[in-house]
């Protein structure tokens, strides 16, 4: 098993960090352009503790790499963190935890860590997961600068004159 563990500091708060993190589009949002999921596209309801699927990962959105099988352990407000165990293919553990948690009034820190096996295969897909996360966290603070800022999103504010 190999721990990748990745943060970034995002500029809005927590709570609204934690609310996005619940819902499938800014799920598919975070992760576009590099991995689909098509069982995902068109959910409008958040996730929900327990629940639990199986389906296609597209990388790129069009080739397909296994089936996978995600399990939502944990959705704990209190701590806003996330859980899940998931596995398919050739990994025979992928365990996330998702979590935000405040730094200052309108400013949190986001992080993603994940417990890998894949077998002989685990430094490689570590080394994987640790540019699938980087990307991530940079559509995180995409997604943040569009839709989450305290001050609204960017675009109903007027261009300077």
């Amino acid at each position: 098993m190999k721990t990748v563990h990745i943060h970034t500091e995002l500029p809005t708060t927590a709570d609204r960090v934690w609310a996005a993190m619940q819902h499938p589009s800014s799920f598919l949002f975070v992760t576009r352009g590099l991995i689909g999921f098509p069982a995902l596209v068109g959910r409008t309801d958040p996730f929900q503790e327990g629940e639990c699927g199986t389906g296609w990962i597209l990388l790129f959105h069009l080739v397909p790499l296994s089936r996978h099988t995600i399990h939502l352990v944990e959705i704990d407000p209190a701590t806003r963190s996330l859980r899940s165990r998931e596995h398919g293919g050739f990994l025979r553990a992928w365990n996330h935890t998702l979590h935000v948690e405040p730094t200052g009034e309108r400013t949190c820190r986001y992080s993603d860590t994940v417990d890998i096996d894949a077998g002989p295969l685990t430094g490689l897909v570590a080394l994987a997961a640790t540019g699938i996360y980087r990307y991530r966290q940079r559509r995180w603070r995409r997604l943040v600068r569009r839709h989450l800022l305290l001050t609204g999103p960017h675009y109903a504010h007027p261009a300077p004159a």
